[in-house]
């Protein structure tokens, strides 16, 4: 027998028992669908945040007190102006770009909003500004310096009854902290709301409205490295001489040093650990999916003794048996398998689109392949094969005669 006749004849078994098929898939189905779904947006998301880091360019080195860049802590020494000359005297750095921050209440047309205030250092001809945020620009123009009283709104504000009911306009007037600011320019989306309601001033005015001189409390050091330089041994540099300068051992660090590339790389190391056991508990679906074909399997042997009998009456083999029954198994996983892909994209998609309309975020997006498709077809007929292969042996062992004899 060839094996498009085994495939014909599991074909033909399954088809005659449809409803005990379509439950045994149920498992199967399941553990799938949940693989497919988590590994589908687990790795939209990874593609997405990507992206971001990408937008911010290879050449940078992010520097803050604490432990970690964008997060300071409040315990943590603060950088000042003489960690930018430090850094800044180090031979591979091309420029810098310090900021501080604060939460203030922002007043547009008589509503309030506590929000943000980014204040900026800026320097004439400075290119590090645009070139770390320009990807994100939206209309009007950024912030240069001389801008004092100027503000650079994110997108947030650009729409109605997002923040305020009604959207600002360039050349709207805002106030922050009791001080008019003429709003110059608007960031596009980034997708979330810390980055989408963020307000950006000079650390010139950040100094006469908060009373902070910006030099003295700086949150984070953008560091953009020499074109050709190595970014990871000038990130050493900065590291060693920042560290005698404080005089400080190694391993004593009050500040954090990382890269576009180490911020990926945790990143996507976090969200491995997560889909990794999300998946592990989506497997316990597939062991029980398994389980359920085995038993079918098993009852499928008994039901059909006098059928094997009469196969290998004729001339049928063991060997034709076993591939027989391995194949209606395999069958079984395989289109429960094939139903859980397209659950599973349908369901990706559906949050996909969710989240666009409810948070408006690029982050959480559907992705797919070939690949992840073929694997898990792959692996969906692997799982049903296997577990039908005590019952296959079983059956491929049946002598003909007490076959023939069985009732």
């Amino acid at each position: 027998m060839r094996i498009f006749e085994y495939f014909k004849i599991a074909f033909s078994n399954l088809s005659n028992r449809k409803m005990r098929a379509y439950l045994t898939m149920i498992g199967i189905f399941i553990g799938i669908t949940a693989v497919i779904a988590i590994i589908s947006l687990g790795q939209g998301l990874s593609v997405a945040i990507n992206e971001q880091f990408e937008t911010l360019g290879t050449d940078k080195v992010f520097v803050s007190p604490g432990t970690s860049a964008f997060s300071a802590s409040s315990t943590a020494a603060n950088l000042t102006d003489r960690d930018v000359r430090v850094i800044e005297s180090i031979p591979g750095v091309r420029d810098t770009l310090s900021f501080t921050y604060t939460s203030a209440k922002i007043e547009y047309k008589d509503e309030e909003h506590f929000a943000l205030v980014m204040g900026v250092t800026l320097q004439e001809g400075e290119e590090i500004w645009e070139d770390t945020w320009g990807s994100y620009f939206l209309n009007g123009r950024m912030l240069e310096k001389g801008d004092n009283f100027k503000a650079y709104m994110t997108y947030d504000y650009t729409q109605d009854e997002k923040v305020f009911d009604r959207s600002m306009k360039l050349f709207d007037k805002i106030v922050i902290n009791n001080q008019s600011f003429e709003v110059i320019g608007f960031q596009d989306k980034v997708g979330n709301s810390g980055d989408d309601q963020t307000v950006y001033i000079t650390g010139d005015a950040y100094e006469r409205v908060f009373g902070v001189a910006i030099e003295d409390d700086i949150k984070n050091i953008i560091v953009r490295i020499e074109q050709g330089a190595d970014v990871g041994a000038v990130a050493d540099k900065i590291e060693k001489a920042l560290r005698n300068d404080r005089g400080l051992d190694e391993g004593d660090e009050d500040f954090s040093i990382e890269t576009p590339e180490e911020f990926q790389a945790s990143f996507n190391n976090i969200l491995l650990i997560v889909q990794v056991v999300i998946v592990g508990i989506a497997a316990i679906s597939l062991v029980i999916g398994g389980i359920g074909i085995m038993n079918t399997m098993y009852t499928a042997v008994v039901e059909r003794t006098q059928e094997i009998g009469i196969m290998k009456a004729i001339g049928a083999r063991n060997g034709d048996i076993l591939s027989i029954f391995l194949i209606e198994s395999g069958l079984l996983g395989l289109i429960g398998g094939l139903i859980g892909v397209m659950v599973g994209l349908g369901i990706s998609k559906l949050v996909e689109i969710g989240n666009t309309l409810t948070l408006g975020t690029p982050y959480l997006r559907m992705w797919w392949s070939w690949g992840l498709i073929i694997a898990a077809l792959l692996f969906s007929f692997l799982v049903g094969a296997l577990s039908g292969l005590a019952p296959a042996y079983q059956a491929s062992k049946q002598q003909p005669v007490e076959s023939l004899r069985y009732e």
